[in-house]
């Protein structure tokens, strides 16, 4: 086993190639000056993230990530920790407060100031952190400080600024006071903590772990009150985050099944679709916008007991939206999309609202001719079963409706088109019968052709389907 260890030891040395440690001190301290670039860069890349997140465009977040200071001061407090340098721990938090208190602030300005106050998904996506959260921060803070403590600098510090994202959750802390919500504002500055604290502590672990010199000689009381301290920071950071992480899982849960009773319920009908659905887990209902045929009181009973059977839907409350009267409404269509597109909390871009807005009008024009190719193939294979039955030699049958319409675009009058499959020719009297009897079953005007079922080029059909 001392081969395994000594070669584990050689794969993850991290004392190979590191630099000295005035280098390490003189690029930590120069990432978390608050003068010079370091500032002015901050503006800029507070700005840039505001207007990522205002704007919802993930690549100028990205952008404003790889540019912000911040990361500097918070592997300053660590390194102040490591090396027991209470005064430098003190100073770098205190740098590192002013830049936070003066990105809020300077967001929230913006935010106030913006025309544009919907909220992105970008801006939401920063607002619930979770235990996700809290691992993508440590592990960045320890490839973050491997990478600063190395002789040749490496592009580690770019891709760390961008998987912990220090600045797009202040500037969402901004949005929070501008828009007056406390959801975004605490959300957002919970997980700004949370990647402070890890990356500190990461910063504090491998710094040590490479026995950094220490400034100052601490007391074993001091050691042990600055590990309690530690140990609490950490457990209250992770707890809130534990919790989140329950909850994130639960309602992917819910909303898994809930996808499921949807798709095995309802789409799996042929007359009925379910446009929409919404899933409220806090009044615990499940509301379905259906399209098509109406349900029936019945089938809604029935529905509402299949929903007991998913173990995350059983307390929930099923709602079905529908037209009672007829199948399609197209008023009732309009409001309902009307009420979806226009809803306070709607994360649609514009195009996404127009686009919304051409498919209520296509649904309402094109679902009359959607229910008459339903209700045709309802007809054609109840008729096709009874034909092969009457008529022996039919093999198949197909078909479907034409409407004579006049100059003004109106429907006029409607014939069915049957094509009968046949294995050999039906004789010609018997195609009169068969004629007879489906106008009689189909209540309508038929134009009917007959074919072999493999023709040759010699066999023709009339329209009458009696020639040959």
């Amino acid at each position: 086993m001392n081969w395994l260890k000594q070669w584990l030891s050689d794969i993850f040395d991290l004392h190979s190639d590191i630099a000295s440690a005035e280098e390490i001190a003189e690029r930590i301290e120069s990432g978390a000056l608050l003068k010079g670039p370091n500032m002015s860069i901050l503006v800029l890349a507070m700005f840039i993230a505001s207007i990522g997140l205002n704007m919802n465009s993930t690549a100028v977040i990205i952008g404003a990530m790889l540019i912000s200071p911040l990361m500097g001061g918070i592997m300053a407090i660590g390194y102040g920790l490591a090396t027991y340098d209470s005064s430098y721990v003190r100073k770098s938090f205190l740098r590192l407060l002013f830049q936070v208190l003066f990105c809020i602030l300077a967001s929230t300005i913006y935010f106030l100031l913006s025309p544009i106050s919907t909220a992105s998904s970008e801006l939401l996506a920063r607002t619930e952190p979770t235990i996700w959260d809290v691992l993508i921060a440590c592990f960045g803070g320890l490839a973050g400080i491997i990478g600063l403590t190395r002789q040749e600098k490496s592009n580690v510090i770019p891709g760390v600024a961008i998987a912990t994202a220090l600045m797009p959750p202040l500037c969402t802390a901004g949005y929070g006071i501008a828009s007056q919500s406390m959801k975004f504002f605490g959300g957002a500055l919970y997980l700004f903590f949370i990647n402070c604290v890890f990356i500190c502590l990461a910063t504090l672990i491998v710094l040590k772990f490479i026995h950094i010199p220490a400034k100052h000689y601490v007391s074993a009381a001091i050691l042990n009150r600055q590990k309690k301290f530690l140990l609490f920071i950490t457990l209250a950071t992770i707890i809130p985050s534990l919790y989140l992480a329950y909850q994130t899982v639960q309602n992917n849960l819910t909303e898994r099944q809930a996808s499921q009773y949807i798709h095995t319920y309802i789409d799996a009908t042929e007359d009925r679709q379910a446009v929409s659905y919404n899933l409220n887990t806090n009044l615990y209902t499940l509301e379905i916008a259906l399209f098509g045929k109406p349900f029936s009181n019945e089938e809604i009973a029935l529905l509402k007991t299949h929903l007991k059977e998913y173990n995350h839907l059983e307390e929930f409350t099923l709602k079905i939206i529908q037209n009672q009267v007829n199948p399609v409404d197209e008023n009732t269509l309009e409001e309902f999309f009307h009420k979806k597109i226009e809803k306070p909390d709607s994360l649609m871009t514009k195009s996404s609202k127009d686009d919304l807005l051409k498919f209520q009008k296509l649904s309402s024009l094109y679902y009359p001719s959607f229910q008459q190719l339903k209700t045709n193939e309802k007809l054609i294979s109840a008729i096709s079963e009874k034909a092969k039955i009457l008529f022996p030699n039919i093999s198949s049958v197909a078909g479907t409706t034409f409407n004579k319409m006049d100059e003004s675009g109106n429907i006029v009058s409607s014939q069915f088109m049957i094509i009968i499959y046949v294995n050999e020719k039906i004789p010609g009297e018997r195609t009169i019968i068969l004629k007879q009897w489906l106008e009689k079953e189909l209540s309508s005007d038929v134009i009917l052709n007959i074919q072999m079922q493999t023709p040759t080029p010699t066999q023709i059909i009339s329209g009458n389907g009696i020639n040959w």
